[in-house]
């Protein structure tokens, strides 16, 4: 009996992966990839309507406990704004200031905290990441001075060699528009940067990939990009850092699905980092989304590798 059971579970697993061996070469995408892809809630403009003004208090968040860091997770305050720290595992490793996304209107997702977890468990390199301000009761007036006041104190307290400055979707368009505010400022520069499909327009967004971003809405985008932009151009560089200067950035790695409605600008962003001088390198992977580097399948899993080795660099 108990034969007869481990056959019918080993012919159970066989079959599964036969088919998404088969799903593979149809799809060119891991089964996990698609599921993952079908999983995700594009935003319409009704959750717009609803959504907007709405004043909750997202200053304060926690670790999810089934996310465990390899060394303490300390947390302090700069200004109002609150921030999670853990040291290197030795002063050879880098310092990773994370900046996360979520449209400036949501806070860390579960993705976030355990992809943070592994570069900081295979690499052994320090975790920064900052709880910044968010839509509806701030903008991103009340943010960057924040942002800029915590990078002003970890250059101080590393070497700017040490640190590497990382960010996805609106925490890529951030950690973009942060670096230039620091070279514009003359201030010590990063060793890297990492951008997980930034978002560096927030007016841009090519419609013509509409049907295939099962995620974003390039139509929702523009209203919010605009609401975070508060009294300021959302074409300001600051907000839309495509539009700013790129000489004198630090080396650059970008990752971009060609499924996801960023995919345009971040190409521009790619061909115009280069046509400036910075060492800067391009990530496609085809037919996946938004963030991909985060996502539980093996191509995201194969990305986060890329990005400890880039760390490590």
């Amino acid at each position: 009996m108990i034969k007869k059971i481990l056959w019918t579970v080993v012919g159970l697993i066989t079959a599964l992966l036969v088919i998404g061996g088969v799903f593979c070469l149809i799809d060119g995408r891991s089964p996990q990839a698609i599921i993952v892809s079908h999983a995700l809630t594009r935003a319409t403009l009704e959750d717009y309507d609803k959504g907007k003004g709405d004043q909750t208090d997202k200053s304060t968040v926690e670790i999810p406990s089934k996310v465990k860091f390899p060394r303490e997770m300390r947390q302090y305050k700069v200004g109002t704004m609150q921030v999670f720290h853990m040291e290197a595992q030795d002063d050879s490793k880098p310092i990773v200031l994370y900046i996360h996304g979520g449209a400036y209107l949501n806070n860390f997702s579960v993705m976030h905290w355990k992809a943070m977890a592994e570069w900081a468990t295979t690499t052994g390199c320090g975790m920064v990441t900052p709880n910044y301000p968010l839509l509806y009761r701030y903008t991103a007036s009340d943010a960057h001075p924040l942002m800029m006041q915590l990078y002003q104190q970890l250059i101080k307290q590393y070497s700017a060699k040490r640190l590497v400055v990382m960010g996805d979707s609106a925490g890529g368009g951030f950690t973009l528009a942060l670096a230039q505010e620091a070279r514009n400022d003359s201030l010590d520069l990063p060793s890297h940067l990492v951008l997980i499909s930034p978002w560096v327009d927030v007016l841009g967004g090519d419609d013509a990939l509409q049907e295939n971003d099962t995620f974003l809405s390039a139509e929702v985008l523009r209203k919010v990009g605009t609401d975070w932009a508060g009294a300021m151009d959302p074409s300001d560089p600051m907000i839309s850092p495509l539009n700013g200067e790129m000489q004198g950035l630090p080396p650059t790695d970008l990752f971009v699905g060609t499924w996801e409605i960023f995919y345009t600008d971040i190409v521009k962003t790619h061909e115009k980092m280069k046509a400036a001088g910075v060492d800067v390198r391009l990530h496609v992977a085809q037919k996946m989304g938004h963030v991909y580097p985060l996502w539980p399948c093996p191509e995201g899993s194969e990305a986060r590798k890329e990005i400890a080795a880039i760390i490590l660099q």
